[in-house]
């Protein structure tokens, strides 16, 4: 990811929100994260939260939250992290604009994408719109036979956002595929949950829901 397309985080000194605007209640904010340190901290973050909680010496509870001053603790003893404090967590949490993370009480989570066994209770949506899941074309025809699935992943990610779609796609080195899935019919197969306003999650995606291909 090019830290051009990333803003910085200020906090404003009148009201301590965090923002990504220089001004707030009129008066200049103060940097609290330029954006090499947002991207970093915001990818170590998701994968301590999402994959691998034991490298830092994490323990996740059954709902997958971790107690926000014990993570930054342990983050901190790292030494490209020496300089992470709550608020940085927290600024990153808030100001997160896929909505990845969730604050309750003074513990974060990841809110989707984890690999490790979690026990998040997702509401059951009823979508009937297109879904859309970013893939490649060398996995495509494999798709079409097999299906989406899970692979290392909990749950299948879909999405509502067209041009999040062709992001994660193009992530990938090959060339980049969106499927185009029919929400109704997807339903008839599969219970979808509801992850955030955006992301929705399956166990698994039949091909014969796929009614679109964008290449």
């Amino acid at each position: 990811m090019n830290t051009g397309d990333i803003k910085p985080i200020y906090e404003c000194q009148i009201c301590h929100i965090y923002t990504e605007e220089r001004t707030h209640c009129g008066k200049p904010t103060t940097l609290l994260l330029d954006p090499g340190k947002r991207i970093s901290l915001s990818k170590f973050l998701s994968g301590i939260l999402r994959h691998y909680p034991y490298r830092i010496g994490i323990k996740l509870t059954d709902e997958g939250y971790a107690e926000i001053d014990i993570l930054v603790e342990n983050i901190a003893k790292i030494r490209k992290f020496k300089w992470v404090k709550r608020e940085h967590i927290e600024a990153i949490a808030l100001l997160d604009s896929k909505n990845r993370f969730e604050i309750k009480n003074g513990y974060i989570r990841a809110r989707y994408g984890h690999s490790i066994n979690v026990n998040i209770r997702y509401l059951i949506a009823k979508y009937s719109g297109p879904l859309y899941h970013g893939t490649t074309s060398e996995k495509l025809k494999n798709i079409l036979t097999e299906g989406l699935k899970p692979m290392k992943r909990n749950y299948v990610h879909l999405t509502t956002d067209l041009e999040e779609a062709y992001r994660r796609a193009t992530i990938r080195k090959s060339k980049p595929v969106i499927l185009v899935i029919d929400g109704e019919k997807l339903s008839k197969y599969t219970s979808i949950y509801k992850a955030t306003d955006k992301i929705y999650l399956v166990k698994y995606v039949p091909p014969q829901t796929i009614v679109e291909i964008k290449q």
